[in-house]
């Protein structure tokens, strides 16, 4: 490995792939498409403290990257964790807004913003800036230097085209755990949730389900009406038949809140 990239602490694997980047910036120094690879870096290893440096992503190359926005992304990774399993070690990047996660890709994985969990992104079709790499004065840095690991399956799940289709794990919580997350990550984790819930059929025990479902809402996950009523709304459309009364419909959340009380 070049001497450069030594210093870096670049992964070899790297090498192939790697893609001089414009001075403080995102460009890349030559025209460039993915179809037309990377050019090794011999730019920057030339001048290391001027230009930037970034790697192809997949699928011109075998990698992609979770990335984690902030401390509210990172707290939102926590929860996925609990939910389905922690991450393998890996190898990550220190970004100026967060933290990048790569992976080896997997066929099927899809480019998404948000779907995850709210300020978690999956990156790949392009390229991301790599240690070594500075934007307005704030420095890209290796935050764990290890080798770069498979995605494990339930990440893989999630951030494929089949990702609608997972199971939410039984795994229990109690509501003060529910509390601890970012409120858009439990609105997300909730709407998954009832996703998986059977329908209320009428003549089938369907009121009791529908106030199973406004209880798991208003009592479990913590949520305001209006993310209830939004929730509440897509599982409507799955009964047997529709409630064609929202008031009626909304009236079950106010009326599991006040049994509550």
């Amino acid at each position: 490995m070049p001497k450069g990239l030594q210093e870096m602490k670049f992964r070899s694997e790297f090498e192939p792939y790697l893609l001089t980047i414009q001075h403080d910036s995102k460009k890349p120094l030559n025209k460039w498409s993915p179809q037309s690879g990377g050019d090794g870096g011999r730019n920057w290893l030339r001048r290391p403290n001027y230009y930037n440096i970034a790697v192809i992503l997949a699928p011109y190359s075998p990698y992609f990257v979770l990335d984690i926005d902030g401390e509210r992304g990172y707290k939102n990774l926590q929860g996925l964790q609990i939910v389905y399993g922690k991450l393998p070690r890996t190898f990550v990047v220190k970004s100026p807004s967060g933290w990048h996660y790569y992976f080896q890709y997997h066929q099927g994985i899809k480019r998404s913003i948000g779907w995850l969990a709210p300020s978690i992104d999956i990156i790949y079709h392009g390229y991301t800036l790599l240690p070594g790499s500075v934007i307005d004065g704030k420095k890209y840095e290796v935050s764990e230097d290890v080798p770069i690991s498979i995605a494990p399956d339930w990440l893989i799940k999630l951030a494929s085209n089949t990702s609608r289709q997972i199971d939410m794990p039984a795994k229990k919580k109690t509501a003060a755990q529910y509390d601890g997350e970012d409120y858009e990550f439990r609105v997300w984790r909730a709407r998954r949730y009832v996703e998986k819930m059977p329908p209320a059929v009428q003549g089938q025990g369907g009121h009791t389900q529908l106030l199973r479902v406004c209880n798991i809402l208003v009592h479990k996950f913590r949520l305001d009406d209006a993310d209830c009523r939004d929730i509440l709304m897509d599982y409507n459309a799955r009964c047997v038949p529709p409630f064609t009364s929202y008031k009626e419909l909304f009236r079950k959340i106010s009326e599991t809140r006040k049994w509550h009380e």
